[in-house]
């Protein structure tokens, strides 16, 4: 089991290992909600802790994060596109 803390809600949440993050964030928060398919940045966040423990970006990803001007970093994410693969992870959104 992996776990997800979400310092916005001060919230802590065990998931399977391989899980989307964007289910538990809509079940469990006010996240917005969004297109789903890394499209537009509405759903971006911030991995604040355990960046290795996520999927890596995609091309699609990268992209949109480019076009709404946030930094190339590793740590800037689109929820819609990050599974948390094992371990433990904090967000920021």
């Amino acid at each position: 089991m992996a776990k997800i803390r979400i310092r916005n809600d001060n919230l802590a949440l065990e998931v399977p290992d391989g899980s989307l993050i964007l289910p538990v964030l809509w079940e469990h928060t006010s996240f917005p909600q969004g297109c789903e398919d890394g499209s537009t940045p509405i759903c971006a966040c911030v991995i604040i802790r355990g960046e290795e423990n996520v999927s890596h970006k995609t091309q699609k990803e990268i992209e949109t994060l480019h076009r709404a001007g946030l930094p190339n970093s590793s740590r800037n994410r689109l929820a819609c596109q990050v599974w948390v693969m094992r371990g433990e992870i904090e967000i920021e959104y």
